[in-house]
């Protein structure tokens, strides 16, 4: 069978990986030695712990936490802002609007709609930088 130059490479690297073998069991080799000898494990490297990180290094992650928390504060309280004014400006239901046409009103609902979603994003994105910002302070503390 002929085979094309992956396959010819495969086929000498398992040629080669059952030499091994070979040799390995006439050295004396027994499947009880498998794990040991030859699969050794592999270990990964690691910090020292979880507060492995410098105190500095873990004071200006506290502190870019903090300050991106305090950006989508504020961008939360833009968005509320928004929302507000955006409800404010809806007209009270009654029923001439139903003469209007259902672009119109679904127009100003895509809005209000958008507006809702943007703000949760970022009170979600505020709660999250939050809890960073604590687990930072906390990491502080147990090292100072």
């Amino acid at each position: 069978m002929k085979l094309n130059s992956f396959g010819e490479t495969i086929r000498r690297i398992e040629a080669e990986r059952l030499a091994e073998a070979q040799k390995a069991i006439e050295a004396g080799w027994a499947e009880d030695d498998h794990p040991a000898k030859c699969c050794p494990p592999v270990i990964a490297p690691r910090r020292a712990g979880k507060t492995a990180r410098s105190i500095e290094e873990t004071q200006r992650l506290h502190d870019k936490a903090t300050n991106r928390r305090k950006w989508w504060e504020d961008a939360l309280k833009r968005r509320e802002q928004a929302l507000s004014d955006h409800e404010a400006s809806v007209p009270k239901f009654d029923h001439g609007m139903m003469q209007l046409s259902l672009d119109y009103r679904r127009k100003g609902m895509a809005r209000g709609k958008r507006l809702w979603e943007e703000a949760d994003h970022a009170k979600e994105r505020a709660d999250h930088f939050q809890r960073l910002a604590k687990k930072y302070q906390d990491q502080i503390n147990k090292r100072s």
